[in-house]
């Protein structure tokens, strides 16, 4: 049995891990990883001293509980303490404690093993997670970490840009959910093309939707990041650019309206004289022979007309805005159009809300406006149908002008286009009509909004304002 008993001691003393027994609250035994543990010279220094002495103030009733367990019979859980040196530096350590009996005699065994390295590297990862929040949250762009695909972490901004409520309607979801199935092997590629070069790919245009379903244009940035269980991970920082490409194609069709009103400026002063003149030789000649004359005045009518839109485009006139029977006005322009109709087989019907509010307009224009769209609307139904002008109070400030009709329809990749001038959904159309829609209704402070469906039909709002509200012409 003594043979037995000095085979454990000298395993204890040869154990690298710090062992100390005690009885009594007291140090009895100690090897000597303990005595380095505590910053003694020699194990011996340590008998007699009390446990609690070496324990930090901060741990003190975590030791005193566990204590009491240890009196009862009980080995503790493994804990984590701090202990004091005595140097008075703290040091910490997991902590098994295990009671034994010994000739008669109760001690407590203490295993101890040194944390302090790993406290420090768990505080530098705690430290470098926060600055990485940190960082991800002050970014002014939406940023997100996916695994293989599937979304880990997304920003505030992020959360706001795709019209989300919290980061939970992101976690676990796929990334290629918000893209078209077109962009799927492209966005794959650039992705493997990432793990493979030096890890940073620059932005690429993409088309997103968003969880709201609003379509936006963005560039998207992404760098390979590390590896999840042999998954790559990427970060990814979104652009919107919706709003820089809206204020770029502003800027191109306003730089094409200018020079396009220039030069129709310059066509119109040169063609309206020669017109004018022509115009009166006509009217002479019908007197001798009205064979040709009819056509030939018809003919000189339109070009006239083609004029006048060009100086419209050109330079608008100075008008004065007055306040407006809006159903009587819109009348008024249906039964000028109902002869046209007719030769279309389309029939005109009109609705209107009951005490509809004054507009503030100049009448000629917005009678310009209307007719403009209903001769379009006309002009779509080649085998005839309805076409219903509806006439609402938007709010309090607003009135709303609805035509809407049954034909042909406008396809998605032409409407877009629709405004810009020359730019035409008819074969015999010169694109200058919703051009100049757009030009009276923006200097009414007022709104154009078309929506059309293939085969359908086309549908047009045109908002206008009913006070003097914020107002200058």
């Amino acid at each position: 049995m003594q043979e037995n008993e000095e085979r454990y001691r000298a395993l204890v003393e040869c154990s690298p891990e710090p062992i100390v027994v005690y009885s009594k609250s007291r140090i009895s035994y100690a090897n000597a990883a303990a005595s380095r543990l505590i910053g003694a010279e020699t194990p011996e220094i340590l008998i007699g001293e009390r446990v609690l002495h070496f324990i930090h103030p901060g741990f003190t009733e975590m030791a005193k509980l566990t204590h009491m367990l240890l009196l009862e019979g009980k080995a503790s859980e493994v804990i984590e303490i701090k202990l004091v040196r005595l140097d008075g530096k703290a040091v910490d350590v997991e902590l098994r404690a295990v009671p034994v009996k010994f000739h008669g005699t109760s001690f407590i065994l203490l295993f101890f093993r040194d944390i302090t390295d790993r406290k420090r590297a768990e505080a530098k990862l705690i430290e470098s997670e926060t600055r990485f929040q940190r960082l991800l949250q002050l970014s002014p762009d939406p940023v997100i970490l996916h695994c293989n695909g599937v979304i880990q972490i997304v920003n505030d901004i992020g959360i706001r840009f795709f019209r989300a409520n919290s980061s939970q309607e992101f976690i676990g979801r796929s990334i290629f959910e918000f893209f078209s199935p077109e962009d799927h092997p492209k966005i794959a590629s650039r992705m493997n093309q990432a793990i493979h070069s030096d890890g940073f790919l620059g932005f690429q245009s993409y088309r997103m939707k968003v969880l709201d379903g609003t379509e936006l244009d963005v560039e998207i940035s992404s760098v390979y990041v590390d590896e999840q269980l042999g998954s790559p991970i990427f970060q990814s920082v979104v652009r919107d650019m919706t709003e820089r490409k809206n204020t770029e194609e502003y800027v191109r069709t306003s730089e094409k309206l200018s020079i396009i009103g220039k030069l129709a400026a310059g066509i119109a002063h040169e063609i309206r004289n020669p017109l004018t003149s022509l115009k009166g030789f006509a009217q002479i000649l019908k007197a001798i022979n009205t064979k040709y004359i009819d056509i030939m005045l018809e003919e000189l009518e339109r070009i006239n007309y083609i004029v006048n839109e060009f100086m419209t485009l050109a330079k608008p006139h100075s008008v004065t805005y007055t306040e407006n029977e809006l159903r009587p006005l819109v009348v008024s322009v249906v039964r000028l159009m109902q002869p046209q109709a007719l030769l279309f087989n389309v029939d005109l019907q009109l609705e209107a809300e009951a005490n509809l509010k004054k507009v503030l307009c100049e009448p000629n224009q917005i009678k310009q406006v209307i007719m403009n769209i209903i001769k379009n609307a006309i002009e779509s139904m080649t085998t005839g149908g309805v076409v219903s002008i509806s006439l609402k109070q938007k709010d309090e400030f607003n009135a709303l002008i609805c035509i809407e009709d049954q034909g042909v329809g406008i396809p998605e990749d032409q409407l877009a286009k629709l405004g810009e001038p020359f730019f035409s959904t008819k074969d015999d159309g010169n694109g200058l009509g919703i051009t100049i829609c757009q030009q009276i209704l923006k200097a009414h402070q007022g709104t154009l909004t078309i929506r059309s469906k293939p085969n359908v039909g086309t549908t047009v709002e045109v908002e206008i304002q009913c006070d003097m509200r914020d107002y200058a012409p």
